[in-house]
């Protein structure tokens, strides 16, 4: 089947394409009001992860560890109506409709020596009745070890709340409606004190949500300008800027209502999907629109006196049949591309994967649709060289041709160069690190990172892990001994770097050991000292530190370390302990939100590599079945390889932390690699058809291709680049590196993709499906004896293809040309000059004969004219074809060598047959 006949019911039923179009977004924009939007941490951690399920089961022994942060400051917190108004604002935050606990110095038992005796209750519970109350139990919560940077400042002038919400890890959980509800409380006392400041998970995630909703639209409509612009450079004509934004904005709507409809969340990473779409598509569309308006040139070159309708049709006929396929296939490899991060575990990389690739698949099947529809109602019809692409941007196309020239003859001008950059490339590749850490969501300027750092200095640290202990049997952990034990273990992790304070049950029951009368702050070294001091505490003091059974118990590590290297080598430090401390019948596990997705870190290259390697494989399969060869399938990924390496090698060279998110820019810039290398492919066997020299072949592609891919590519890459102003670190990040991605893709397939080509034989499934070849030809000629029908079909596509009128030279006598000719359908002449000059006719050269076998073989200039008499389709097979296919297809140039062997000896033996 051919491109014409594929693509056939698109031309014929425009209507009946803008309909499906329109009924379709409509379906798909029904979904919209249930999509959703997550941007928690739980999103970054793997579902397979061994530690997630041991995570759960703490999580289902101590509940909820996800916390929020309240440092309520004033110079008088300590007066009875600041004081009044800190436990107002303690209860108006119980009463939120997702607060699980709060904690406060109004409901957190003290023990504490009072005139002798020991004294145990909440400090703010009554209040304080008068200053000098207030001063005292100041002055208690800064003598408890336990009290300072976890609920009150060390200096004393700020007080803290902590709000416990529901884990994510049980269920989804609306952070921006608790945000929300929790602002419009805190709304009510920010007038009352000096400041409050907010931290946590909670509101993280809510601002990052904010952020990105709000951030979509102008950055979108950013992208758009510099598309706008970029197209109205190149081509000079609205519809060249029009047909994307259609198509994106099509393609956007149909995405996101399939994520409402499927419930897949939107995340950090879906919320680019209108700029990849504009990205990806635009480059589609371009295409299209380029080949649209060189097809209606060569109607108006050919067909002057046609009506508009007929340029239109004339036009869309040549546009659907050069690029319908390749924007197929690069449709179909992108969405692989992306649909290879959907077997990640991890729910962000995974959910991203999922809706780009349908993302991807729909924007390649609205381009088909569209397109020709377009063209169909707001074609132009006329070609007017007024209109052609700046003079510029056409110098620059020539002389990146003169450029390929230069490097075509001599290959390590770029060859050199390129392997070195490509090592030093794979050299920092090597040092990339891993991060998974949520707060690098966000740039260091937001106004949230901010208040982090200022909680951060002025509480000591707010990052924080879980020690679970498990005893192995009930009241094991009250054990003295192991009281004993753990309390060692929580003093020696306080000495480590970063770690600001270590909690458990037994440095509580040390602290009343020690208030008791005990000069040593230890544990009690009796169970019936253990059982008389539990009585001091309520069941809220120590429910997070020990189950009802006393099986099992926690230490609480709070530390200042955010970064997930360093939190790796925080754990192995805190593992060593346990291995070294720890006896038999006490087992361990480092669990919490933080070291979780810690953990997916270190799994995370290495599960990404194995999908980038499922990729390339899937890619160079893909490959190999479009050109027919397994290697030219080879020189055709090889080139994507490195857009991918140079960019981790950039990363690894700036010291950006490989992470999740920035995971997909790999799998982006392998897709749009691809994408450009099929269409510098497909318009590099166009060009063959005409031009027999490869080296030739390749700098008409450039410069047929040059103008718009450059302009496109620069737009794009600004507009991915603009993207450094956004309070998401992540999308910084990933704009900077997919801009880069893009221009080391241009440079790429402008000179190393053609340079590989020039020097394969390949037949491209844009061949096989283009251009039909007749059931004759491919019979008993001559020189196809003995080949199967395939290689037939080989030699004919990789040969240059000739359509000669009546009485036009198919070669002549006298020329040095390195090539033969095939006659494939027509009749011709073959003809001498006598001694008076004329022309004497001294053979026919019929459907299947030869011409030109020594000048292919030896040089020797042409022996005779060859004149057709009737219309004649003739292949060229030069020198250049033979060495290509001595590299891709030595079988086939072996079948070629021994027929023209076998042609050349029956026309001797003809020619002493003649003489006797």
């Amino acid at each position: 089947m051919t491109v014409s006949r594929l693509f056939a019911p698109i031309l014929r039923h425009p209507f009946l394409c803008m309909i499906a179009l329109v009924v379709m977004t409509a379906c798909f924009a029904a979904g919209l009001p249930r999509m959703t939007i997550d941007t928690s941490i739980q999103s970054l951690i793997s579902d397979k992860d061994a530690h997630r399920d041991e995570y759960i089961d703490f999580i289902n022994l101590f509940g909820s560890d996800r916390t929020t942060i309240l440092l309520v400051e004033d110079p008088d917190i300590w007066s009875i109506e600041k004081l009044q108004a800190f436990e107002d604002l303690h209860y108006d935050l119980g009463d939120m409709k997702d607060a699980v606990k709060v904690e406060s110095l109004i409901n957190v038992s003290d023990v504490h020596d009072e005139d002798g005796d020991v004294a145990s209750g909440a400090l703010l519970d009554p209040l304080p009745y008068d200053d000098e109350e207030a001063t005292t139990a100041r002055e208690h919560a800064l003598k408890n070890p336990l009290f300072p940077g976890q609920y009150i400042s060390d200096d004393g002038k700020g007080l803290v709340i902590i709000v416990t919400t529901p884990s994510y890890i049980l269920g989804t959980v609306d952070d921006v409606s608790i945000d929300e509800e929790m602002d419009a409380v805190i709304a009510n006392y920010r007038d009352q004190f000096e400041r409050i400041t907010i931290i946590g998970g909670t509101r993280l995630n809510s601002e990052t949500t904010d952020v990105l909703v709000a951030e979509m639209p102008p950055m979108f409509l950013f992208l758009i300008v510099m598309l706008i612009g970029g197209m109205w450079l190149s081509s000079k004509r609205p519809q060249a800027f029009i047909l994307p934004l259609i198509t994106a904005t099509l393609s956007t709507v149909i995405t996101f209502g399939f994520l409402g409809w499927t419930g897949i969340p939107l995340n950090m990473l879906g919320s680019l999907a209108p700029v990849l779409l504009l990205a990806l598509g635009s480059t589609e569309d371009m295409h299209f629109f380029a080949s649209y308006m060189e097809g209606l040139r060569k109607a108006n070159s050919e067909h002057p006196d046609l009506s508009r309708p007929e340029y239109v049709k004339a036009a869309r006929k040549y546009m659907i049949k050069h690029v319908g396929l390749p924007t197929l296939l690069t449709a179909g490899t992108s969405t692989l591309g992306f649909a290879v991060s959907s077997i990640s575990d991890v729910p962000a990389i995974r959910d991203f994967g999922i809706m780009a690739s349908f993302a991807i698949f729909a924007n390649g099947v609205i381009t088909i649709l569209l397109a020709p529809s377009f063209f169909h109602f707001f074609g132009d019809s006329k070609h007017s060289k007024n209109r052609r692409p700046n003079r510029y941007l056409r110098l620059v196309a020539y002389i990146l041709a003169r450029c390929f020239d230069r490097i075509h003859k001599k290959p390590s001008l770029f060859v050199v160069p390129f392997a070195s950059v490509c090592i030093l490339g794979a050299i920092a590749a090597s040092q990339v690190e891993v991060s998974n850490n949520p707060l690098d969501a966000l740039t260091p300027s937001h106004p949230f990172m901010k208040d982090y750092r200022f909680s951060e200095e002025r509480l000591g640290g707010l990052e924080g892990l879980t020690i679970l202990i498990d005893g192995q049997r009930p009241h094991q952990i009250s054990d003295p001994e192991a009281l004993a034990i753990v309390h060692q273990i929580s003093t020696k992790i306080e000495q480590l770097p970063g770690v600001t304070m270590a909690t458990s049950l037994a440095d509580q029951l040390a602290h009343i050991n020690h208030v008791w009368g005990n000069p040593d702050t230890i544990p009690p070294e009796t169970s019936e000292q253990v059982a008389q001091f539990l009585m001091l505490l309520e069941r809220s003091d120590i429910e997070s530190y020990v189950t009802r059974d006393f099986r099992y118990g926690t230490i609480k590590v709070k530390h200042t370390i955010s970064d997930t290297k360093e939190l790796l080598a925080l754990i192995s430090q805190i593992t060593a302990l346990l291995d070294e401390n720890l006896p038999p019948w006490l087992n361990s596990t480092i669990t919490g939100e933080a070291p979780l997705a810690a953990y997916t870190a270190t799994n995370l290259i290495s599960s990404q590599m194995q999908s980038l390697l499922i990729l390339v494989g899937s890619i160079y399969l893909v490959m190999s079945l479009i050109f027919s060869s397994l290697k030219a399938g080879f020189a055709a990924v090889l080139p994507n390889i490195f857009v991918p390496l140079l960019t981790l090698g950039i990363m690894g060279a700036t010291g950006l932390p490989m992470n999740p998110p920035l995971i997909v820019v790999i799998v982006v810039s392998i897709g749009i690699a691809v994408d450009d290398t099929i269409h510098m492919l497909s318009s590099y066997k166009e060009s063959c058809r005409k031009i027999a020299d490869p080296r030739l072949a390749a700098r008409h592609t450039i410069r047929s291709e040059a103008a718009a891919v450059l302009t496109t590519t620069f737009a794009l890459s600004l507009a991915f680049y603009s993207q450094a102003v956004s309070s998401l670190y992540y999308t910084q990040v990933f704009g900077i590196l997919m801009g880069t991605a893009l221009i080391l893709a241009l440079i790429i397939d402008i000179f190393l993709t053609p340079l590989l080509m020039t020097r394969l034989n390949f037949v491209g499934i844009f061949d096989l499906v283009s251009q039909r070849i007749p059931h004759s030809v491919l019979g008993k000629f001559p020189l196809f004896n003995d080949m199967a029908e395939r290689h037939v079909r080989d030699l004919i596509l990789t040969s240059v293809q000739k359509n000669v009128e009546p009485g036009e030279n198919i070669i002549q006598i006298g020329r040095t040309e390195r090539s033969m000719m095939v006659l494939l359908e027509g009749k011709a002449g073959v003809y001498i000059p006598t001694s008076n000059g004329d022309m004497k006719r001294i053979s026919d050269m019929n459907e299947g004969d030869t011409v030109g076998e020594m000048s292919l073989l030896a040089g020797t200039p042409r022996s005779a004219t060859v004149i057709a008499d009737t219309p004649c389709w003739l292949i060229e097979i030069d020198s250049n074809l033979l060495n290509r296919m001595q590299l891709t297809q030595p079988y086939l140039l072996s079948r070629v060598y021994r027929n023209i062997g076998k042609i050349l000896s029956m026309r001797l033996l003809a020619s002493n047959e003649s003489k006797k």
